[in-house]
């Protein structure tokens, strides 16, 4: 059997009762903290401007923009969605990228059109959890041109979306072959308007390729293993060769559920891998009561291929650059005490205090060999692809005193081995709700969306959600 029949296939007959438990806790627990930074992200700037954009692409009234209540056509809707879940980097970290910021807004588009229930919108974005992470790349993410969650988040949305409309297998193959022709993103764009819009625009075309193939639109139906399909265009060398591209693609999917096992929720808005840094200069300070006008200098490891060492990210200007700035994360948590997201406004980045004290973060980029030494010993253990090294944070003071941290991956709060609990992801939810709705609608959002699989239709739930 081919790689995309399989999938197909497996799309079709996978069923709720299939699924771990814990899987459909956590694909809950993400979709509904993913929700809570959806609304805190219509009050960036790029909100009002997705969501003018939104009003005037406009269509049959099928589903809502979140908060303002309009309704426009389910694609549209997922577009302006997608972008808000992901204007704040504050979505989950998982198998490819960010996937509630695809899932959650490709899901709330088509669940409301059709009046699915949370049940159903529950199976349908763990299957297309399963599908986008099977689908990603597995090399360093630095080595890699294409963002992730843009090229393998788009077959899952167009997988969760055929699950959702229960397209039958031949009409999913046609869907996938949509998908595969729409895949892109660059991680050039990571700090400006148009990373975000990497998540509306793959969620918008999770919506389209289901909804054309369930009309009979044609497409290539072998667009996975196929010598010009997707395999071969965006996984390339890294999955060794087409044909055991799929075999590994078969190996993999459902075999176990991953998406328990991958998903981080996040502390902090911005790139995930200055969370390490910000957590060990923050329990630094604490431990040994210093501030930033104590420091003479912090040294940051990171690896050679790590986008946080991009010469853009040394000296930031704009809110959505430090996202994405080692030197800037490090500098806000020495000079502010905390990042959230007030963290990251145009003004705050050019906070004398922290401009002066970026200077006193150095980069230490090591090498291929030491990086290859590092694995090779497991000195990093659970590390990632995005350019933490296990090496230490290293604070020297004006006094002379030298002290270091270091985080390991497992140990960051919101991971799979050390999770938030549900108390602290309403939390979450709740700050991130009161930007944009009143304190008695942040409650009512709490009471419905925290039991997502007990809805019994997503469309009489908007409401709650709407400011």
């Amino acid at each position: 059997m081919q790689a995309t029949e399989h999938v197909a296939n497996w799309i079709v007959n996978t069923k709720y009762e299939d699924m771990p438990a814990e899987a459909k806790r956590v694909a809950q627990d993400t979709a509904f903290d993913c929700l809570g930074v959806t609304l805190a992200g219509s009050a960036q700037p790029l909100g009002s401007i997705i969501l003018s954009y939104g009003q005037q692409l406009g269509g049959v009234a099928e589903a809502t923009m979140i908060p303002n209540g309009r309704r426009i056509a389910a694609s549209n809707a997922a577009l302006v969605n997608g972008t808000l879940a992901h204007a704040l980097d504050f979505d989950d970290r998982s198998g490819f990228a960010h996937s509630a910021s695809v899932l959650l807004p490709t899901l709330l588009a088509m669940a409301e059109k059709t009046g699915a229930s949370g049940r159903d919108f529950v199976e349908a974005y763990i299957v297309g959890h399963e599908v986008g992470e099977a689908l990603s790349p597995r090399g360093k993410t630095g080595e890699y041109p294409f963002q992730k969650q843009a090229v393998s988040g788009r077959m899952g949305a167009t997988a969760a979306c055929s699950k959702l409309l229960k397209l039958d297998q031949r009409q999913i193959r046609v869907a996938l072959g949509i998908a595969g022709s729409m895949a892109s993103g660059l991680e050039h764009n990571l700090g400006t308007m148009t990373n975000p819009l990497h998540a509306g625009l793959a969620a918008r075309d999770g919506v389209m390729a289901t909804e054309l193939a369930a009309r009979g639109w044609t497409a290539g139906e072998r667009i996975l293993e196929h010598p010009n399909g997707f395999i071969n265009a965006f996984l390339g060398p890294a999955w060794l060769g087409q044909q055991q591209a799929g075999h590994l693609l078969v190996e993999r999917l459902g075999n176990p559920f991953r998406i328990q096992d991958m998903v981080m929720i996040k502390k902090y808005p911005c790139g995930g891998s200055n969370h390490f840094t910000i957590d060990a200069l923050l329990e630094l300070m604490r431990e040994h009561h210093f501030d930033y006008r104590d420091v003479a200098e912090v040294e940051v490891s990171q690896a050679y291929y790590s986008h946080y060492i991009d010469p853009i990210n040394e000296k930031p200007r704009t809110g959505l650059q430090g996202k994405f700035s080692m030197v800037y994360n490090a500098a806000a948590a020495l000079v502010l005490g905390k990042v959230d997201i007030d963290t990251f406004t145009d003004e705050r980045v050019n906070d004398p205090r922290i401009r002066e004290t970026i200077d006193k973060i150095r980069m230490r980029v090591l090498s291929r060999y030491e990086i290859a030494y590092a694995d090779e010993e497991r000195h990093w253990p659970g590390g990632g692809s995005t350019g933490m090294t296990g090496r230490p944070i290293v604070v020297r003071l004006k006094s002379g005193k030298v002290v270091s941290k270091l985080i390991p991956p497992d140990h960051i709060l919101g991971g799979p081995k050390n999770q938030w609990g549900f108390d602290g992801i309403r939390a979450k939810f709740e700050s991130n709700a009161r930007r944009v709705l009143p304190e008695q609608k942040v409650q009512e959002a709490v009471r419905v969306w925290s039991k997502l699989d007990e809805i019994q239709s997503i469309r009489e739930a908007i409401p709650s959600i709407l400011a």
